[in-house]
């Protein structure tokens, strides 16, 4: 006769879980605040910080190394013109998908479908909400020194 073992099923863990990560929201809260009073790379290595910081508390060792190793790359190679390229390439893909799903939304209408009509709808708020976003984080680094 063999013994099977078999795992612990998750739900035994998911109350651990979650008391740690009550024990660590208040602290993230306080922590990314400080970081909103940061801008360009400064900001990014305080929330990759921040992250880091969580995973070691929660014990997390294979997440702790990729995010130290990130963490380590973007301090060697992070500068806020490569941030300003990559918002403005960002942006102009935004900008044409709004083009795109004003297009879209426009055929739509015409052929009478209400389900493609908001689809589309949904589409181009959440795009422009996303270029407000991304104008915004732009035109905080614009005011960065060079």
């Amino acid at each position: 006769m063999t013994l099977k073992l078999t795992p612990l099923p998750r739900l035994l863990f998911a109350p651990l879980w979650l008391a740690a990560l009550v024990a660590v929201a208040p602290a993230v809260a306080q922590t990314q605040a400080s970081c909103s009073a940061l801008k360009g790379c400064e900001q990014k290595f305080c929330e990759m910080e921040i992250q880091l910081n969580m995973a070691k508390q929660t014990g997390n060792t294979d997440q702790v190394a990729g995010l130290q190793m990130a963490l380590d790359n973007a301090r060697t190679s992070c500068s806020d013109t490569r941030l300003k390229d990559g918002l403005t390439a960002k942006l102009a893909e935004a900008n044409q998908d709004l083009v795109r799903y004003q297009a879209d939304l426009q055929q739509a209408e015409q052929q009478g479908k209400k389900d493609k009509v908001m689809k589309y709808k949904k589409k181009l708020e959440e795009t422009t909400s996303e270029i407000k976003r991304l104008n915004d984080q732009l035109s905080q680094l614009e005011q960065l020194p060079q």
